[in-house]
């Protein structure tokens, strides 16, 4: 079900809108404002309707303009081919003095259509429309124009009297007219037009020199040239003002698409203000200011101002305040603290407050003018929605964040949980002995309990270092405390640890012996290995190979280690997505191959390093090969042998 409401430009748009919201909300449909764009619309008519469409937009409805000649016909046709429902109209009564002509609720009332017809009455009287003339003062180019080709078609016309008849003269006259309406308009066409008659009857109809005629043919001829002239003349003016205005719509169409590109490229608030606040002060050639606040409630604050150094007085700071406290616009030319410098416009997205913006109009030799007035609210409502878009983009991005710490911190427990229950069954169960068998056991069964003890406690404080490191390491805290290693050493403190998980897989290391040492954080490499290491024996068949190959690349400065294993491998497709948390190859994380956990810290952490890590088919194409990556110290930071 489709509710349509139409607009007229006049005062009762914005009821209209408001009404037809109300009752969608009510019903539950949709609604779509229209209007119907007549041959000739005033600056204030359209202004009305932009308000009116961009008011539609705000609560949810669709916008459609259209042109047409009859209004209540296409409304109609409309109506059917959208197969609308209900049609909502205001009330309205015929314009000017063509009182004879029905109103547009009685002309849609006597169609038999199968939509209902509301019609709402305006709260206040309606404004009754009378056409006004429009003068505007004479431009010394039009009369320059009009004499000169009109002096220009007489001299033509004299050198060629003498082969031209009377009627084909007038030709030139009226090429005269047309090239007045061209470069000037329609009043210099006009003048154009009296004065090629005046001078084609005083020139060249008899008796000459005179604006006399003695020739009732003559006088036919002079007639119809003056009445073509005035139609071709005002035809051409009209078409010629109708061009000009058709340029500067789309000179203005393409400044707000140049616009609206930059403020979508623009990535954060302050790209945002600078875009909007350059383009008011470029198009408008007055001072802008933009005002936010830290935190609701509190006062208003200048973040952007143009040109630098723009300020506030006082009245202007308390005016900027009150329009927001108000929610309504104020200053200069509206209708609250119109005796100000600067006008300030509220800038409001969904009902939520994210500034204002200061334009100080007082500094233009007149008033904005109605598409003046249209171009600030397009242009300010553009940047409305911009700051919205960024407010919105930085609350995703502070939600992602603290979801992915999250999951980093649990990804951490789960993947260490296993280290940390092992030493403390190690703990209670000396200490129990201990305790229970004390009579029964000797000095050396006792100094070994103790020893137990001891190493388990130690080993329980690095994995808790290691736990606490890596939790920083999520949340990019985590200062890598580097120290010089050998891979020899990383590699057998991780075995050692891996050491029941790996009964029965044999593990072959393959290295120079004049290995580079490493210059890296040795706990957390060392957790990389065994993450590594472990998803290796998981995935190995039964007396599978595990093979632990390491290389220096000296000239790309990287030491280069390969861990293999001869397990079913990894697709192609999923070999970049191993690293990413809780991927498990569909099995989730009840699969009996874990969490799928291991490999996105081994990022992180060999990450924090400068390195990279990434898995490869393995090498007798059979099986998977991690390759990690560590850059290579400088060579005047090696430490001496010595």
């Amino acid at each position: 079900m489709t509710l349509l409401v139409a607009l007229s430009g006049g005062q009762q748009d914005s009821d209209l809108v408001r009404a037809a919201h109300r009752l969608s909300q009510r019903d539950g449909i949709r609604w779509r404002a229209v209007h119907v764009e007549a041959r000739r619309e005033d600056s204030r008519r359209r202004l009305r309707i932009e308000r009116a469409f961009a008011l539609a937009i705000r609560l949810g409805g669709e916008t459609r303009c259209f042109q047409g000649q009859g209004w209540a016909d296409e409304l109609l046709d409309y109506a059917e081919s959208q197969q609308v429902q209900t049609l909502m109209v205001g009330r309205s009564r015929p314009s000017g003095w063509r009182i004879w002509r029905r109103s547009l609720p009685d002309r849609l009332a006597q169609h038999e259509g199968s939509f209902d017809l509301i019609v709402m009455s305006g709260g206040a009287p309606r404004e009754r429309w009378r056409p006004r003339p429009r003068w505007q003062a004479w431009r010394w180019q039009e009369p320059a124009i009009a004499i000169a080709t009109t002096l220009a078609a007489l001299g033509m016309a004299w050198g060629l009297s003498v082969w031209l008849e009377l009627a084909n003269l007038s030709l030139l006259f009226l090429a005269a007219v047309l090239t007045s309406a061209t470069l000037a308009g329609t009043r210099a066409a006009m003048l154009s037009a009296v004065l090629g008659f005046l001078a084609f009857n005083f020139f060249f109809t008899q008796p000459r020199f005179s604006l006399a005629m003695g020739e009732q043919e003559q006088l036919l001829t002079v007639s119809f040239f003056l009445l073509v002239a005035l139609v071709v003349g005002q035809l051409a003016g009209s078409s010629r003002q109708r061009l000009m205005a058709l340029r500067a719509n789309r000179e203005h169409t393409h400044r707000l698409l140049e616009y609206s590109r930059a403020l979508s490229v623009a990535t954060d608030r302050d790209q945002v203000r600078q875009i909007g606040a350059s383009t008011l002060e470029r198009w408008l050639s007055v001072p802008v200011v933009i005002l936010e606040a830290d935190s609701r409630g509190a006062p208003l604050r200048i973040r952007q101002a143009l040109p630098a150094g723009s300020v506030l007085d006082p009245a202007a700071e308390e005016a900027a305040q009150q329009c927001a406290q108000r929610g309504r616009t104020c200053g200069f030319g509206s209708e609250e603290l119109s005796e100000l410098a600067w006008r300030f416009i509220l800038l409001c997205e969904q009902g939520r407050l994210l500034g204002v913006v200061g334009l100080k109009l007082s500094v233009r030799d007149s008033v904005p003018s109605a598409d003046q007035e249209a171009l600030i609210d397009a242009l300010v409502r553009q940047l409305a929605m911009a700051l919205e878009r960024t407010r919105l983009v930085d609350d995703l991005s502070a939600v992602r964040l603290s979801e992915e710490n999250e999951r980093l911190r649990s990804a951490l427990l789960s993947s260490v949980s296993h280290d940390l229950r092992t030493p403390l069954a190690s703990i209670i169960g000396s200490a129990s002995a201990l305790r229970e068998l004390d009579a029964q056991l000797g000095d050396q069964d006792k100094h070994e309990l103790l020893d137990s003890i001891l190493s388990e406690s130690e080993r329980l404080d690095r994995y808790i270092q290691n736990l606490l490191d890596m939790t920083r390491l999520g949340q990019g805290s985590l200062r890598v405390e580097r120290d010089w290693v050998s891979l020899e050493d990383l590699v057998a403190s991780a075995l050692k640890r891996l050491g029941p998980s790996l009964e029965g897989l044999p593990v072959e290391c393959d290295w120079p012996d004049d290995l580079a040492l490493l210059h890296v954080h040795p706990a957390l490499i060392e957790q990389g290995l065994v993450n590594i290491i472990d998803n290796a024996a998981r995935f190995s068949p039964p007396y599978g190979r595990i093979r632990i190959q390491g290389e220096t690349l000296s000239e790309q400065g990287w030491l280069v280690l390969r861990i293999s294993d001869q397990g079913p491998g990894i697709a192609p497709a999923q070999r970049d997505a191993v690293f990413d948390m809780f991927f498990t190859g569909g099995e989730g994380d009840r699969g009996r191959h874990g969490t799928g956990l291991g490999l996105a810290i081994c990022r992180g952490m060999v990450g924090a390093h400068g390195g990279t890590i990434a898995a490869r088919p393995g090498s007798d194409g059979h099986g998977t090969t991690i390759e990690i990556r560590l850059p290579l110290p400088a060579p005047e930071e090696v430490p001496d042998a010595g």
